[in-house]
C-alpha cells in the first residue's frame, strides 16, 4: 500500500501508478489552505480533475468535478485558499521559474 509522502511547499503527493518506459504516472495531490505556487513550466503535459475544495490558476476556478490540461511548456502559478485534493495523470516534470 501506498502512503502520503511530501511532496514540496506543503504539498502531499500519494503516488498510485507510474509506467517508467512511457514516463507516465498518475497520483492524487494534497493542496494545504492556503498555498500559493510562484510558478512554474510543464516540461510536458499534465491532466488534473478536482476532487475536494478548489484551485486557482490562469484559466480560473476549478472547483470539484472540474478537469483541465496543462500543457507543455505552459506557465502554471497555482493557488489555492480552501485548499484541494487533485487527482493527476503526468508526463515529465515540473521546472520551477528561476529566482
Amino acid at each position: 500500500m501506498q502512503e502520503w509522502k511530501d511532496l514540496r511547499e506543503g504539498i502531499r503527493i500519494l503516488p498510485l501508478s507510474r509506467d517508467e518506459k512511457r514516463n507516465v504516472q498518475i497520483d492524487l495531490l494534497d493542496i494545504p489552505k492556503g498555498f500559493v505556487d510562484p510558478g512554474h513550466y510543464h516540461g510536458d503535459w499534465e491532466w488534473v480533475y478536482v476532487l475536494e475544495g478548489s484551485i486557482e490558476d490562469e484559466k480560473g476556478v476549478h472547483n470539484p468535478g472540474d478537469f483541465f490540461i496543462n500543457k507543455t511548456g505552459d506557465l502554471h502559478r497555482p493557488f489555492s485558499k480552501e485548499g484541494c485534493k487533485l487527482l493527476i495523470v503526468w508526463s515529465g516534470k515540473t521546472i520551477p521559474i528561476e529566482k
